[in-house]
């Protein structure tokens, strides 16, 4: 609810700063385009990830050292997003895993790195795509960086949702005068 709530107040306050008449505000936040946005960040879908990071990493076992696991691959087999962790613990099935040191890096069709998740520690469903992170984050996407204190993230859909602390540097509002626009 409260992303719904959040892409409700940034939709309309672009409508409002553009000029748009209240009517048309509706049309800008359709019920598709909130479930939209809201879905990849809904917390229900990361609980099982989240209870599974309660286990201390000492009952599960002895880790798997340095390891590095395509999650994705391109049509012609080439890895589209891959896994790297210090250590890592990993399902029988391959279906699970949870890791130390943990680096997700997406990559574009001619092999250069596109994004990068970075985690202190981290639990991910490969089914799913989805991840849960604890201890210090950082994200990047060209030059945007976005860092903080846990995580939730969504590999298929590249979102990312710093839980704690959260810090964001980017390029892409350079000279903008957000203050000036009722956004902070």
């Amino acid at each position: 609810m409260r992303e719904r709530l959040l892409v409700l107040a940034a939709a309309l306050a672009a409508c409002a700063h553009a000029g748009a008449a209240p009517e048309a505000w509706e049309a800008a936040v359709s019920p598709e385009a909130v479930a939209r946005y809201a879905a990849p960040g809904a917390t229900a879908r990361y609980a099982p990830l989240i209870k599974s990071l309660r286990t201390p990493p000492e009952e599960l076992g002895a880790p798997a050292r340095n390891l590095r696991l395509p999650l994705k691959s391109f049509p012609d087999g080439r890895a589209r997003v891959v896994l790297h962790a210090e250590e890592a613990w990993v399902s029988p099935d391959m279906a699970w895993l949870r890791g130390r040191g943990v680096r997700v890096v997406t990559l574009r069709e001619d092999g250069s790195q596109e994004a990068a998740l970075e985690a202190e520690e981290a639990a991910m469903d490969r089914a799913s795509m989805l991840a849960v992170a604890k201890g210090r984050v950082r994200a990047t996407r060209g030059g945007d960086r976005l860092a903080g204190v846990g995580a939730l993230a969504d590999l298929d859909a590249q979102y990312v949702k710093v839980l704690r602390r959260a810090t964001v540097e980017t390029r892409r509002l350079a000279g903008a005068r957000l203050t000036e626009r009722g956004m902070f």
